[in-house]
């Protein structure tokens, strides 16, 4: 590690661990879309401020997807022993102390407030500060801390009322928070000057303080998946896997993009926050249908997509079958060849209490032990006597059919589901009927509350 006079200073070896970080991200992840990225100003005094629910996953993504080297600030509890410390801070991370810390050491912060707004008067790379101070496992805006906002409006100072710091919200989507291969949004939000409480800041600093805060919860809140009800959190989850596909139709949006379904889900959470307002009944007796639904599936070990369908083709289901046969020699080369890596690295998350650490300690297991042991098997590989370019070619193959073994267990899986779901309809099991028929109500229900809504909403105009 080279030492660096300056946190945000320009580094070699960081942008050649950053490449490499990327690489194994867009691995990871098997769909990944950014939506307007262009609104992180460059050689600007900014700070990205994103909501925070999948631990280091979430200030990965900036490493990943923005070209700069970002200067981050987490909770201090995390920097212990030197050599962590060391390693934090050769990733460019701070620490920011909290009241639970000891009072002793939130005095600790007017330095780490010092060396943001120096940070920041450099212009070389913004700052990222998670709003909400720790990562939560519920698809909502938390309650957000103030140390981002005393830090913006104390940076803007040597600026008076002229355009300086900004601070731009960002909301963070994903897929599934510890799945393999799933999917990720990041909808980039417009800048909050922080000139614009300049004034008010030095007249009444806490109001100025209280009135950013406040705005930057309805900014962010636009750019993420927020949830506001506790009581019906489920019920709405699961009208974003059961009711999204119709939802985009009624709403005109094509594709299956996570962009498309983020749009749905907005519009469809809306919708339910103001029924619950107006009906809250109606809502109450939706949630028992979603509750019941939900605990058939989940029973017989389906998902919400298979039962979408009525049933399907015998003759596509047989032949989609013969294809995962003539395909499997190249699972099994796929899986032999990774199972060691990706075991191990499986397994790194048996002891680990919170789940939002698994998918960041199976990312960063991953960028070690699967290099490590391609390399191991390039050596062994040596005194195997076979022609090079057979040995070359293994090699080369290794990762792509591992992925490949990846993709073809999860499609096996689909497959099998389909396949016992269309038997369950052939052979009229009541309990497939019963799912069948929850499901059809629901759906109803939801049409009845979106044509309501939308008449209401004519009507008004």
């Amino acid at each position: 590690m080279f030492r660096k006079k300056s946190i945000d200073e320009w580094a070699l070896d960081y942008w050649l661990l950053q490449q490499y970080a990327r690489l194994c991200f867009r691995i990871y992840y098997k769909k990944i879309r950014v939506v307007n990225l262009h609104n992180i100003p460059k050689n600007q005094p900014v700070i990205i401020a994103p909501n925070h629910q999948n631990a280091l996953m979430d200030a990965m993504l900036f490493v990943s997807v923005t070209k700069s080297q970002i200067v981050f600030l987490a909770r201090a509890d995390i920097f212990k022993g030197k050599l962590l410390i060391r390693l934090l801070t050769y990733l460019n991370i701070m620490p920011i102390y909290r009241l639970r810390d000891g009072i002793e050491n939130v005095k600790r912060n007017d330095e780490v407030f010092a060396k943001t707004a120096r940070v920041l008067r450099n212009k070389f790379n913004p700052l990222c500060i998670f709003p909400e101070g720790n990562h939560g496992d519920r698809r909502r805006l938390r309650n957000l801390v103030k140390g981002i906002f005393r830090i913006a409006l104390g940076a803007q100072e040597e600026y008076g009322e002229k355009l300086g710091v900004k601070i731009v919200p960002v909301g963070i989507d994903y897929g599934h928070y510890q799945n393999f291969r799933t999917t990720l949004l990041v909808n980039v939000g417009q800048p909050i000057e922080i000139s614009e409480y300049s004034r008010l800041c030095r007249e009444n600093p806490v109001q100025a303080l209280n009135q950013l805060k406040e705005r930057f919860a309805a900014e962010v809140s636009k750019l993420m998946i927020n949830i506001r009800s506790e009581e019906y959190y489920e019920t709405y989850m699961g009208l974003r896997i059961i009711y999204n596909a119709e939802m985009r139709k009624r709403m005109s949006i094509s594709g299956n993009s996570p962009e498309a379904r983020f749009r749905a889900d907005k519009a469809m959470i809306g919708m339910l926050d103001r029924e619950l307002e107006s009906s809250p009944e109606f809502i109450n007796r939706l949630d028992n249908l979603v509750s019941d639904y939900s605990h058939r599936v989940k029973k017989a070990h389906l998902r919400d997509w298979v039962l979408s369908r009525d049933r399907y083709s015998v003759p596509v289901l047989c032949m989609d079958t013969l294809i995962r046969i003539i395909l499997l020699p190249v699972f099994i080369l796929g899986y032999i060849s990774n199972y060691v890596p990706y075991r191990f690295t499986e397994t790194r998350t048996r002891n680990i209490k919170d789940p939002q650490f698994h998918s960041s300690i199976k990312y960063v297991t991953g960028m070690v032990v699967f290099p490590t042991w391609y390399l191991v098997m390039a050596i062994g590989i040596c005194f195997i006597p076979a022609a090079a370019w057979i040995k070359w070619t293994f090699l080369l193959l290794m990762p792509l059919t591992g992925l490949s073994a990846f993709h073809y267990y999860i499609g096996a899986k689909k497959l099998l589901s389909r396949i016992r779901y269309t038997l369950g309809v052939i052979r009229k099991r009541p309990e497939i009927h019963r799912m069948k028929e929850l499901r059809k109500d629901i759906v109803g229900m939801m049409r009845d509350l979106v044509n309501r809504q939308i008449v209401s909403h004519e009507s008004s105009r």
